[in-house]
């Protein structure tokens, strides 16, 4: 009431109540005749209803003030400014990085063209099925900033086929024949997954989930590969294998 210069009585009629009892009855700390007496004050005065039954002692140890609505909205304005410029800044910092939808409306707008794939490259391996099941998949391409690159340090081939060796014969078997479905289909597939990934130069492992995206695309020569692109959901906080 002070902080928006009211008295009782103004209090009491911008509640809707007929007189000031209800109001001196709160102020005193006595029973409510009902819920809707501090709901209806609470709604008066633009604050949560929990700010008018906290304890007293807890109000002056936390040194709460009630605001008006009108500087909350203002305060909340501010916020989602603040908000809203730090996320501009994080998504300069990431650079721009594709979604799944446009990376499928890529492949719709070129039929998979790999020659109209310049600027989504980086972002995205290419991959092919090995002649068996249980075998590691052909790599043609590691985008640089796709993410097993970024996940394993290394846009390198051979470092990411030094992980695939890691999976069970069982995965390597779904991942070939996940492969050769979407090549001989030519339709794509959107897979959730959760892998452990290790580094053995430090003996720790991340657990990382996220969204496989796989599309059949070709080259300029009509060779036929599939298109992997993966995006991140979570990553755990680096374990060490020993415990």
């Amino acid at each position: 009431m002070q902080a928006q210069n009211l008295s009782e009585a103004e209090l009491s009629v911008r509640a809707g109540f007929d007189e000031e009892g209800a109001i001196a009855a709160m102020m005193r700390g006595g029973n409510m005749p009902n819920m809707a007496v501090p709901v209806r004050v609470a709604d008066a005065l633009g604050v949560p209803v929990d700010v008018l039954l906290r304890d007293r002692r807890d109000h002056l140890e936390h040194e709460f003030e009630a605001l008006p609505v009108q500087e909350v909205d203002r305060q909340a304005a501010r916020l989602l400014s603040a908000v809203f410029k730090s996320t501009e800044r994080s998504l300069d910092r990431l650079g721009d990085r594709p979604t799944l939808d446009s990376i499928i409306s890529w492949w719709k707008d070129t039929g998979g063209d790999l020659s109209a794939s310049n600027q989504i490259a980086p972002h995205f391996d290419l991959v092919s099925a090995a002649e068996a099941l249980t075998a590691v998949p052909r790599i043609h391409h590691v985008g640089a900033l796709g993410l097993s690159a970024t996940t394993l340090g290394s846009a390198e081939s051979t470092r990411l086929e030094t992980f695939l060796e890691t999976l069970s014969t069982s995965d390597l078997a779904e991942l070939n024949g996940q492969i050769r479905s979407v090549a001989h289909s030519g339709v794509g597939m959107i897979t959730p997954l959760k892998r452990i990934v290790p580094f053995p130069e430090t003996n720790e492992t991340v657990e990382v989930s996220f969204v496989r995206l796989m599309l059949p695309v070709k080259d300029a020569s009509g060779t036929l590969f599939v298109l992997n692109y993966s995006t991140l959901l979570s990553e755990s906080t680096p374990r060490r294998q020993d415990g």
